[in-house]
C-alpha cells in the first residue's frame, strides 16, 4: 500500500490506532473460518467521524475495506481476501442509551454481547440472541451476520431486534435507517437490508436494539428417548405446544 495512504490514516486515527507490522496485523488475517489473507493495514477508529474519513479515503484510492468486530464468525466475512484496510471497531464499544420505558437500547458496534446483557440486567431486561461466542462477539458483528443462538427457537435472531442503524455508506455519507418505536409500519424496512449483509453495503456505527424483560424464573430438563426418531417427534410436539421453550437441543 502506498505510504501516503498510511500517513493519511495516521492523521485520521492517530499512530497508535494504525497497524502495519506483520506481527500486528496477522491476527486480522482470519476469523473462525478456514479463510485467510493478510490485510495491508489495520485501523482502529474511535468515533464515527474517523470512520467517515477512512471510508472517503478508501473510496478515493479505490482500496477495499473490511469491517471487523471480534473475528468470531465462521463465514469469513471479516477476512480481507483482497487485502486493503481492515477497520476494527473494538474501540467503539459504548452504551449510548438504555430506555426501558420504550424498550430499546442504543449502542456502538464494538460492544460485546455479554457486556451489553450485564448492563441490562440491573434493569431486569436483556437482549435475547445468544451465539456460542456471546462472551467475545460484538453487537456489530452479530448484526452483519444476523447471529442467533440456542434461544432462537423462542426469541428469534438478531434481525428481530434491530430497530435502527446508523450507517456510513461507501461514499462516506452517514445515514440512519429505522425508528425507535416497537411498531414501525411506514416505508421500507431499510435497516433490515443491512442485517446479514456481512459488511458489503456499509459500515455500521450505531445500533438501536429492542430489549425484552428477563423471565421471572427459568428451569431446565433433560429427556431421554429410545430412538432418534422418537426424540425428533417430541421436538415437533413441544414446538406446537403453547409454551415455547427458550432453548432446545437434540
Amino acid at each position: 500500500m502506498d505510504e501516503s495512504v498510511i500517513k493519511r490514516l495516521i492523521k485520521i486515527c492517530g499512530e497508535e490506532n494504525v497497524k502495519t507490522a506483520p506481527a500486528e496485523i496477522y491476527p486480522y488475517s482470519t476469523d473462525a473460518s478456514v479463510h485467510r489473507n493478510m490485510p495491508d493495514v489495520v485501523v482502529r477508529p474511535t468515533d464515527k467521524d474517523q470512520v467517515v474519513e477512512i471510508v472517503k479515503l478508501a473510496n478515493e484510492k479505490m482500496i477495499p475495506i473490511v469491517p471487523r468486530g471480534a473475528g468470531t464468525a465462521l463465514c469469513g466475512h471479516s477476512v480481507p481476501i483482497k487485502g486493503g484496510i481492515v477497520i476494527t471497531f473494538q474501540a467503539m464499544d459504548k452504551i449510548i442509551e438504555i430506555n426501558v420505558r420504550d424498550l430499546y437500547c442504543v449502542v456502538q458496534p464494538g460492544i460485546i454481547c455479554d457486556d451489553l446483557n450485564a448492563a441490562l440486567k440491573p434493569h431486569n431486561f436483556f437482549f435475547p440472541p445468544d451465539p456460542g461466542s456471546s462472551h467475545s462477539c460484538t453487537i456489530g458483528g452479530m448484526v452483519i451476520a444476523n447471529a442467533s443462538g440456542q434461544r432462537a427457537i423462542k426469541y428469534g435472531a438478531t434481525r428481530d431486534y434491530v430497530m435502527g442503524l446508523e450507517v456510513v455508506l461507501p461514499t462516506g455519507m452517514v445515514t440512519w435507517f429505522g425508528a425507535r418505536t416497537i411498531k414501525d409500519a411506514s416505508g421500507l424496512q431499510m435497516a433490515r437490508l443491512f442485517v446479514g449483509s456481512e459488511g458489503t453495503l456499509g459500515l455500521i456505527t450505531e445500533v438501536t436494539l429492542k430489549i425484552v424483560p428477563r423471565p421471572q424464573k427459568t428451569a431446565s430438563a433433560v429427556a431421554t428417548f429410545k430412538t432418534l426418531d422418537d426424540a425428533a417427534r417430541c421436538v415437533g410436539e413441544i414446538i406446537a405446544y403453547p409454551l415455547v421453550p427458550a432453548r432446545m437441543e437434540l
